[in-house]
């Protein structure tokens, strides 16, 4: 009981702390640093389609079990502002009708634990106790060198099962609450921030799809009413 209070207690510091924190990624340069980009009516857009590879070095969470990973840079005019939402963003694979919205982070973390509950053996006891803490550390500016300092979970969580009062295998990564809890607070914070901007902003969209092999991908961005096609 302990153990389960104060992992709960840390966990709640590290929400309140990252909700204080800047979200999303350092923007690039310009726009045309990224793989594919674009301009509409003063509004330049950079995007890049992550790798499984290139998602595990970024995310501790498992993101690409479950979906596709997009980074999107968004540089708004001189002296304007932009209206950021993921509702103007879709994935298609081109030359189909059916394209996907990005999802929230709630949602590719209740995914992910989704997939990694293990299912206890039928008519045998089950009992879960907390195995290890767990942390995150949020993203911030260095006092020292004014770099900003990525975020990222620092240490893991789990959960020890027993079967039958003899012991049993552990459930996968991810399957208890607080792990669930600590994939949001990571997809939140990476995520592209919404709302207005005045400055360049970026982050990742989440599309809840597998990958398909030999597919090509276009992110589509609307923006002030017209369509801007970026082939990923």
């Amino acid at each position: 009981m302990k153990t389960t209070k104060w992992l709960v207690l840390g966990l709640s510091c590290a929400l309140a702390l990252a909700a204080e924190g800047p979200r999303g990624t350092v923007p690039r340069a310009a726009a045309d640093k990224y793989a594919a980009h674009a301009e509409q009516k003063g509004v330049a857009i950079g995007a890049s389609l992550l790798t499984a590879r290139e998602a595990g070095k970024v995310f501790t969470t498992e993101v690409d079990r479950c979906c596709m990973v997009v980074e999107v840079a968004l540089y708004p005019p001189k002296d304007g502002l932009t209206e950021v939402s993921l509702d103007d963003f879709s994935l298609r694979i081109v030359g189909q009708d059916i394209a996907n919205k990005p999802s929230s982070a709630e949602l590719v973390a209740g995914k992910l634990h989704r997939k990694a509950e293990p299912e206890p053996p039928h008519g045998k006891d089950v009992t879960i106790s907390p195995t290890v803490g767990i942390g995150y550390e949020t993203g911030g500016v260095d006092p020292v060198t004014g770099q900003r300092r990525p975020g990222g979970v620092v240490t893991s969580t789990g959960v020890g099962v027993g079967i039958g009062g003899g012991g049993g295998r552990p459930p996968r990564p991810g399957a208890s609450e607080a792990d669930r809890r600590t994939m949001e607070l990571e997809l939140r914070e990476k995520g592209l921030p919404e709302g207005a901007a005045s400055a360049p902003v970026a982050g990742y969209l989440y599309f809840s799809q597998l990958r398909q092999k030999k597919a090509k991908y276009q992110l589509e961005y609307t923006v002030n009413g017209e369509r801007v096609v970026l082939p990923l």
